[in-house]
This record gives structure tokens, sequence and C-alpha cells, in this order.
């Protein structure tokens, strides 16, 4: 080993420049990597919260421009009725942004902040709910007030909101009680909110809806001895509009199947019952689009980050292959006083290992060092992006080294072919 560190410095400032490569590489892979495993930590967890329910809307809902449409309370009971189907809990979502007077047709880009309904005293369970990880607080629960809300770190981050916080949203008032992880998902964006709550600031909302909770609560006053009294159409008009209830109101219902049946199964007979009523977010589907969404984020992250790999890999092969020609000398010596060719190709074959090795551990390091600053500066946003698990880290140095053995290969046969006449004429 010492011999190889003695050849590596005779060489110094070729030997700077090959492992400089090495770091270079390393540190690309380093910082790309532990970025690629975060975005995979990230996306997992609102995988799992996706997969674990099914969802529908009604037909003509467009999320994308936060316009949404209603679900019929008898529709939802006869959804309930599906085979295979255990629960279903009905909601309502509308965007977290009242729209703008002055351009009430604006559309946004992207998904809008929306509010998402959520009944903590309800039987429906999302089957993948408890993997939802909380950055700080809690989710809304049995205990909480009706005006408690959890939030995605999305709204957290872009309306500055912090737990403890009381916030208004259309107009009403609310206490901010926990803010969830980042998952690169739909949640990033929601606000959990009181089902009782969301539908009231739903139906105020909506002219249409507003007028009929108007009419309920005027009809609400009249007694049935007073209604008996009316003229028939008066008293229809009236029936129908006491028959209107705010906790009716759905824009959206999350359905949660029977255990031991295939949620696929399930979506294929809502569809094939209520095509022309419902749109059907299926588990698998849902999970499909995510998978190959972070495929080809990872894809780009670590490409790039091989790319770099390869450029330090020709260095080291291009550094080992001069270090053959000028030692042609030393090589036919060493032969000639009965070095096998074996012994060479280790010798070479180690000393291209270790400057894979210090060139790692240094890049390495680096990246560490420079993803630990990213992620100090970018906490206070609730944002960071790198997860440097200890496990990974070893695997990157343990990489790195035999990086320089598949580099030094090459060279060292090379080396070990070499004639021991040939080779002692250049003495």
């Amino acid at each position: 080993m010492l011999e190889i560190l003695r050849n590596m410095w005779r060489r110094k400032f070729r030997t700077i420049l090959t492992i400089f490569g090495i770091v270079i590489g390393i540190f690309a892979f380093t910082v790309m990597g532990s970025m690629a495993l975060k975005l995979n930590k990230m996306i997992d967890g609102g995988k799992r919260y996706i997969t674990g329910q099914i969802t529908i809307s009604p037909k003509g809902a467009d999320y994308m421009s936060g316009t949404t449409g209603m679900l019929p309370v008898d529709l939802l009971n006869k959804i309930k009725d599906v085979e295979g189907v255990e629960a279903v809990e009905g909601g309502v979502s509308l965007a977290v942004d009242e729209p703008d007077p002055d351009n009430p047709t604006a559309m946004s880009f992207g998904e809008p902040a929306t509010i998402y309904s959520f009944d903590p005293n309800s039987n429906f369970k999302n089957k993948n709910w408890q993997t939802m990880d909380m950055k700080e607080g809690k989710l809304i629960d049995k205990s909480s007030a009706e005006d408690d809300i959890s939030i995605g770190i999305n709204i957290a981050m872009d309306k500055k909101w912090s737990v403890g916080d009381t916030v208004a949203i259309r107009g009403r008032e609310f206490h901010v009680v926990g803010i969830f992880e980042k998952t690169m998902t739909g949640p990033d964006g929601y606000v959990f909110m009181n089902t009782n709550v969301a539908r009231e600031l739903f139906v105020g909302q909506n002219p249409f809806l507003k007028s009929l909770k108007d009419k309920s609560n005027e009809a609400a006053k009249i007694s049935e001895k007073e209604l008996a009294k009316l003229p028939v159409a008066t008293r229809q008009q009236i029936v129908e509009a006491k028959s209107f209830k705010v906790e009716d109101v759905s824009t959206t219902a999350s359905i949660s199947w029977e255990d031991g049946v295939d949620p696929e199964v399930v979506v294929k007979r809502i569809k094939d019952e209520y095509k022309n009523d419902v749109i059907v977010y299926s588990p698998k589907e849902m999970g499909e689009l995510i998978d190959k969404a972070s495929a080809t984020m990872n894809a780009v992250i670590l490409g790039s980050a091989l790319l770099a790999l390869i450029v330090g890999l020709f260095s080291i092969v291009n550094t080992m292959l001069m270090s053959v020609s000028e030692r042609t000398r030393e090589i036919g010596i060493k032969k000639a006083i009965g070095a096998s060719p074996r012994t060479i190709a280790i010798e070479y074959t180690l000393e291209a290992g270790v400057m894979g090795l210090v060139g790692g551990a240094i890049g390495m390091g680096v990246g560490v060092l420079v993803a630990n600053i990213i992620n100090n500066k970018m906490a206070s946003k609730g944002a960071e992006i790198f997860l440097l698990e200890p496990s990974f880290l070893i695997i990157v140095v343990i990489f790195s080294f035999i990086i320089g053995i598949v580099a030094g290969f090459l060279p060292a046969i090379r080396a070990s072919k070499l004639n021991v006449v040939d080779a002692i004429r250049e003495l």
C-alpha cells in the first residue's frame, strides 16, 4: 500500500487532476442521489395517501381551473350499495382563494390551493391514512374545534402560515393546528377542514345553493299548521325548500372498499354503473401516474450524475495508461526479479482503486457539506430537498472505489502483459 501511495505521489500533479475528476463526479452523484432519495420519500408519502381510497367527482368537475360540480345524495346512497363498497363519505372541494372580482374568468396554471373537507367523526378510513406524516402540529381530529385546520406544506410556504396562526379563508377565520410533510402530490396544496364548515363555505360562495339555504331557513319557520292553509303550489315549494340540507352538499366523495376485495374491481363496478354521472379515480391508475413521474425525475437526476461519473472514470483510465507507458522500465525490472503478471495487475488495479476511493471520499464530503448548507437555508421555508442517509453515503464511497478498480482494469492488464525483454531495453 505504501508503494502504491508513493507511486501516486511521484506524479502528484497528474494524480491530483485525476482525483479532482472523481471528486466532481462523486460530488454530483452524492448531491443528485440524495435529492432523488428525498423526492422518492416525499412522493411515496403522497402515493400511499392517494392510493388508500377511491375518489369520485361529478362529471364536468375541473380541478385545474378550480371549478366543481355536485354529487346528489341519492347517487352517493346508490354507490354505497355497489358490491365491495365499505363506506362512502361525501364532502366538498373548492379553491381556497375567492375568484378575482375584476377578472372572474381568469384561470390559474397548475392545481390551485384547495379546501379538502375532512370529517374527524366519520367511520370512513383511508386505507393508508396513518402514513401521512406531519411536519408540525397534528391532523384535525375529534378533539379539534370546528375552525381548526391542517394544511399542506405548499399552502404554509405560499401564504406564510404557521401552526398557531389565525388565518382568513373566504371571509371566515380559522386556526392552523398542523402542517403536513411535503409529498410532491395533491395534499401539499390542501387545506384539511371540518366537512361541515367546508360545506358552509361552499354553499355561501354558490349563489344558487345560498338561495336554497335562505329559502330553507325561511321555510323552517313555517309550522305544519300554517303550511296546511297555503295553496298546493306554494306548499309544494316550501316542502322542497325544507328538504334542502347543507350537510347533504357534496362536490367529491371518498370510497373505501371491504377487506379482501380488490379495489380495482370496485372501481370497474362503479364505472360500469355510473360512468355518465361520475369520474372515478382508481388507486392503481393514480399510483401508476405517480410512478411514471417519479421514474422520469429519477432518470433525469441520476442520469446527470452518471455523466459526471463517466468523465471521472475516463480520467482514471487515461492517467493509468500514461502511468504504464512511463513506468515500462520499472515493470520490466519487477518482472525480471520475479514479480508475476498477477502481482503487477493487482498493483495497478489497487492504485486506480485508491485514487477512486480518495476522490470519492472527498467528493462525498463536499456533497454532504453543500447539501446540509442548502437544507439549513431552506429549512425555515419547509423545503429541505436533500435526504442524506448514512447507508447511501457508504454506498457512494464503496462505489467510487469500484469505479477506480473498473477504470484501472484495462491499464493493469496492459501492464501485466508487458514483455520483460522489451521493458528492460528501455533501461
